[in-house]
């Protein structure tokens, strides 16, 4: 479900916003503002399927490990994500914008770090649709704080600024990483 809503979403962004014939920094503008946000799409509901109770005692009950489970699922959403970048840049490269690997590259790290902030508020709350409020809380945050943010801005790039993006892939790593811990946790517990 959650690829299918990426997909409309990103077919949905060429209408929504400009996706032809932009410099380095205009087509930094639909990445971040917009193909950055399938982040959030692909990765919060990861723990989704046990917070049913039976799905949740038949995954528990199996030799594979829980934990096994969801790196699984977030590897191939993260390799999911990056090809959709990787596919959207290409599309942005063939309507002339010009787009390079930096530009893909700073999109995937926000797709990181807000679907990491989506996985850890539901791996704390148990709750995948209360989750997904405080990646795009944060989201909304960036266009009222704006790069008073520093390191955490999302839309960096339209001002020509990458560093940060490195800092905001290696949050979204941890966050990624503890909330795997977290849920591993939680289902050992059984909660």
């Amino acid at each position: 479900m959650s690829f299918a809503v990426s997909c409309i979403w990103l077919l949905l962004t060429p209408v929504l916003v400009g996706t032809e014939n932009l410099d380095q920094q205009g087509a930094a503008v639909p990445l971040e503002m917009f193909v950055s946000l399938i982040g959030i799409i692909l990765l919060t509901p990861v723990f989704l399927p046990e917070q049913n109770a039976e799905i949740h005692d038949l995954v528990a009950s199996k030799y594979v490990s829980v934990l096994r489970i969801y790196l699984i699922r977030t590897v191939y959403l993260a390799v999911i994500l990056a090809a959709a970048v990787g596919v959207f840049v290409v599309f942005m490269g063939m309507r002339g914008c010009e787009v390079n690997v930096k530009l893909a590259a700073g999109t995937f790290s926000d797709a990181i770090f807000l679907g990491g902030l989506g996985m850890f508020a539901s791996a704390v709350c148990g709750n995948t649709v209360a989750a997904y409020m405080i990646p795009i809380g944060f989201y909304v945050l960036n266009y009222g704080m704006g790069s008073r943010l520093g390191c955490f801005w999302l839309f960096s790039m339209t001002m020509g600024e990458y560093l940060s993006k490195v800092v905001l892939l290696a949050a979204g790593i941890l966050l990624i990483g503890g909330s795997l811990l977290l849920q591993k946790g939680r289902s050992i517990k059984g909660v």
